[in-house]
């Protein structure tokens, strides 16, 4: 479970006015996993998580830059410490479960930040149509 998140350092970046077609990607990072104590109620451990997320506007129109740490609660805290010490991975669910909360928290703020840069959502965005208007077709046989 995440108990709560930081960010340490956003950046948004116009390089140039982008024309025509233009590719974007997101991508998220886990840098560092520690085993850190707060005390909320009581004294209890925790994982602190650092990441980076980075929305790229692709042939160098330029990007969003996010980093920050969140703090994950859960079992096992000393195994995924470990598992991050040897292999720079975490246990899958822990995995899923801060990437999934990082790309929503994360790209909320993406699209705010790219409307203020004049660049495209990096999430596309429904696009209401006019109804099509049907023809009388009343048929008297």
């Amino acid at each position: 479970m995440i108990i709560g998140y930081n960010f340490t350092k956003i950046e948004a970046e116009r390089k140039k006015e982008i024309s025509g077609k233009v590719d974007i990607s997101s991508t998220v990072k886990i840098i560092s996993v520690e085993e850190k104590e707060i005390e909320i109620l009581n004294k209890q451990k925790v994982l602190e998580i650092g990441f980076e997320f980075t929305v790229e506007y692709k042939e160098d129109f330029g990007k969003i830059y996010m980093c920050g740490f969140l703090l994950y609660d859960g079992k096992n805290l000393k195994d995924a410490v470990k598992m991050w010490k040897k292999d720079k991975k975490i246990p899958e669910s822990v995995d899923l479960e801060v990437k999934n909360f990082l790309f929503k928290k994360c790209l909320t703020l993406a699209i705010i930040l790219a409307d203020e840069i004049r660049f495209p959502s990096p999430l596309p965005f429904p696009v209401v149509v006019p109804a099509k208007k049907e023809e009388n077709k009343s048929y008297i046989g």
